[in-house]
């Protein structure tokens, strides 16, 4: 959009969201946080710079308000499969991970700019030492899935049996995304697959009652 077309002035929210949203799609193209600027964001926007800077100081700013938002939406649809799920807690488990793989198929840039974008780190975002990165939540919420699904006995292994199952469906996700014209399994197929270790690793399921 040239500097003869601008956008027309909103309101200030408006104009952050228009920000954030042209700033998500454009870090997805890129694949690399240090390759966003802000005058590429603005005139992706069809906004000024200045516009921009008067919502974000500088661009850690911007990426911190893009990664989090993002992150926000993605943990929330893992919460939602979580609580919707069977108090089972492998049935719990399934239901995260088919919520995982569907999120990212579903929305592949905004799946890009959360796992796959370099440079989007805690030094990338300008983050405190010690502060949490954005994505911590969601990944907490599958560590704490997988260690459910675990005698005490074996819930050390939750990070790596977590860390594994993440591997997995990323691969899952990122390799459709990125050669979509590979003849791909089902998703569930490969979900089913990628949670093999910790059924392997889970008590045995109780035999259900027999009707008398």
């Amino acid at each position: 959009m040239t500097a003869t077309h601008r956008r027309r002035r909103g309101t200030g929210h408006e104009l952050r969201e228009v920000v954030v949203r042209v700033a998500t799609d454009l870090l997805a193209q890129h694949g690399d946080a240090q390759a966003l600027t802000m005058r590429a964001v603005a005139a992706a926007a069809g906004v000024t710079a200045p516009s921009v800077y008067r919502h974000f100081p500088d661009k850690e700013a911007l990426l911190r308000v893009v990664i989090a938002e993002r992150f926000a939406e993605f943990t929330e649809q893992l919460e939602s499969a979580a609580v919707s799920a069977a108090s089972d807690p492998v049935a719990r488990l399934e239901a995260i991970a088919r919520a995982y793989v569907r999120s990212g198929l579903e929305q592949p840039g905004h799946y890009r700019v959360l796992f796959s974008a370099t440079n989007a780190g805690p030094a990338g975002l300008g983050l405190e030492p010690g502060a949490a990165h954005p994505g911590a939540a969601s990944y907490k919420i599958l560590v704490d899935a997988v260690s459910a699904c675990l005698s005490p006995a074996r819930r050390g292994a939750a990070f790596v049996l977590a860390t594994e199952l993440w591997a997995s469906l990323h691969g899952a996700i990122d390799l459709r995304i990125t050669k979509p014209d590979m003849p791909w399994p089902e998703p569930d197929a490969l979900i089913e697959t990628a949670l093999t270790a910790v059924r392997a690793a889970s008590p045995p399921r109780p035999l259900p009652a027999e009707s008398p």
